[in-house]
């Protein structure tokens, strides 16, 4: 059985037992809060707990290294949408320790990609 198989099995179970309803709430964050961390696993329960926030609270983006590469790329465009549609008003930057992407080599990367089946010319574009 696969891992998306499994997903929807107990999404499917999770709906008709409704387990969502203790979740909801209105898409405007509750602390007025917008934090930007980085995408690392370590952090999907511990970030939250370890600054006191709920659902509904606060709008979260992450991105490797919680890096705002571009001005008006995807993360950016989400923390300016949180901030003038959805009511935020401050930003938190949250770096982690031993965060990857402090070791992340970009030709390494490249080599790994160019491993699994991206051909030479997806780089030269």
């Amino acid at each position: 059985m696969s891992l998306l198989t499994d997903i929807l099995e107990f999404n499917g179970q999770f709906v008709e037992e409704k387990g969502y309803e203790p979740y909801i709430t209105t898409k405007y964050p509750n602390k007025k809060l917008v934090v930007l961390s980085c995408m690392d696993s370590r952090l999907v329960e511990l970030l939250p707990k370890s600054m006191n926030l709920r659902n509904g609270d606060v709008k979260i983006v992450k991105s490797a290294g919680a890096i705002v590469n571009h001005p008006f790329g995807s993360i950016m465009r989400s923390i300016l949408v949180a901030l003038y549609e959805l009511n935020a008003e401050e930003v938190f930057v949250v770096g982690h320790y031993d965060c990857g992407m402090s070791a992340v080599d970009s030709e390494t990367m490249i080599k790994h990609m160019k491993e699994r089946g991206i051909s030479d010319e997806t780089f030269d574009i």
